[in-house]
């Protein structure tokens, strides 16, 4: 028996037959494609999960500088305690976050998103990587968030 074994194992004839080359072959391409979509679900997780960090930090950026909406949500502006501000839009104070500095801005910057489809309170918004900022809106003791178009 022990014989039978090493003569197998020292046996160089014959070589890889087709099927063996096609076999290999669909097994790597296999290996391959799973690999890519283990990846690409990776970086869209990231992606999804980058967005909602910063829509938390720009609802509680929001909520510190207007005192939980009831002033302007801008950073900086005395808008709703007892100054003129420029951020009211006859309905409410109006801010957009700004995720380099991690503030809330009067005017629209550049988008950011990270992923095609943004989430905020339960509501989905779309739009292209990039393109895509956080509108804070403060009214009547409460701040809310909505994805529009960033600055082109």
């Amino acid at each position: 028996m022990r014989e039978h074994i090493f003569r197998k194992l020292k046996n160089d004839r014959g070589g890889v037959s087709r099927r063996e080359v096609l076999l290999v072959t669909l097994i790597s391409l296999m290996v391959l494609f799973f690999v890519y979509e283990g990846y690409k679900w990776y970086r869209d997780s990231l992606a999804r999960g980058d967005d909602k960090m910063m829509v938390n930090t720009a609802e509680s950026v929001g909520r510190v500088n207007s005192n939980n909406g009831l002033g302007c949500v801008v950073d900086g502006c005395r808008g709703g305690l007892g100054g003129h501000c420029d951020h009211w839009n006859g309905f409410g104070y109006v801010g957009y976050f700004d995720n380099v500095g991690n503030c809330i801005v009067g005017k629209k910057p550049r988008g950011y998103n990270e992923y095609p489809v943004m989430e905020v309170d339960g509501k989905k918004y779309y739009g292209e990587r990039g393109t895509m900022v956080i509108r804070v809106y403060g009214k009547d003791a409460n701040v809310t968030l909505s994805w529009e178009p960033g600055k082109s």
